[in-house]
């Protein structure tokens, strides 16, 4: 059972790396000690905004200690979307318009980590290369034609569902955006907390893999946050839908990678999350 100050502070670490909000090096400062050398899957990575000044010790750290807090992440990250969905609407522009622009603040929220992601996934997933070369595409930072397609679809499905929603339930709209960016964070835990590194070097590796327990608690806090946000305004039934549609798209990603190239990446969390994302919006849109 985690303590309220201890899930606070997990949520800013997580949230230093997960978003572009400046968080103070202070947070890091109690997860001093050396890196855990036991296995490279347990390897630490920097902790951000610690130099000089922040302590020698607090250098190291592991973000899958804190995926649990994932979940309370993607609810900051939401927040002024969901407040434009409202205020624009009200204010007389066009549903689309209002939805490209909490879209848009979504992805500045987060520096386009997730989308990120996604696009390197589908340059290196879906041009048939081996095991080796599809890491190698996945790992440079260039975006090829099935990444470009891949965050063009992204972001015109997410604009689309949230303006269809906008149109009609302004209110619905904010709380959907709330319980999928909550919900996609809690599964990209828990798919990263389960799914075997497809290689012991990249970032998913080196950040220190969550425990199961931490994985599954992260799932469930992200469930529980859309439940109470958009139960109310959707009903309980079309909120469950969306969870388990999410769970469904999760699950088949998750049987992709494992048989393309053997596990998870970083670039297959970021992946996980928006399609999970675009999973629950397109579960509200058809329930609604």
């Amino acid at each position: 059972m985690h303590q309220p100050r201890a899930l606070f502070e997990a949520t800013l670490r997580a949230a230093a790396f997960l978003t572009r909000l400046s968080i103070s090096s202070r947070v890091f400062e109690s997860q001093g000690g050396p890196a855990n050398a036991r296995s490279p899957e347990n390897a630490s990575i920097d902790a951000p905004g610690i130099g000089d000044r922040g302590a020698r010790q607090a250098r190291r750290y592991q973000l899958g200690d804190d995926a649990y807090a994932f979940p309370l992440v993607g609810l900051i990250v939401a927040t002024p979307a969901a407040i434009l969905l409202v205020v624009l609407p009200a204010l007389g522009l066009s549903p689309l318009v209002s939805g490209l622009l909490a879209l848009a603040s979504l992805v500045a929220m987060t520096g386009a980590l997730h989308e990120d992601g996604l696009a390197d996934v589908a340059d290196g997933l879906f041009g048939h290369q081996p095991k080796d070369r599809a890491l190698e595409i996945m790992h440079d930072s260039r975006v090829g034609s099935y990444g470009a397609i891949a965050l063009v679809l992204s972001l015109a499905l997410r604009a689309a569902l949230l303006a269809e929603l906008c149109a009609t339930r302004p209110l619905l709209a904010a709380a959907a955006i709330l319980a999928a960016a909550a919900a996609s964070r809690g599964a990209m835990a828990a798919f990263w907390a389960l799914t075997m590194p497809a290689t012991q070097t990249g970032l998913a590796a080196r950040a220190g893999r969550p425990s199961r327990q931490n994985g599954w608690t992260s799932l469930l806090i992200g469930t529980a946050i859309a439940l109470c946000f958009a139960s109310p305004l959707a009903g309980l039934v079309p909120t469950l839908a969306a969870a388990a549609l999410a769970a469904v798209t999760l699950a088949l990603f998750r049987r992709f990678i494992r048989r393309r190239i053997g596990g998870q990446t970083g670039d297959c969390l970021g992946a996980a999350q928006q399609l999970c994302e675009m999973a629950v919006l397109l579960g509200f849109s058809v329930g609604s």
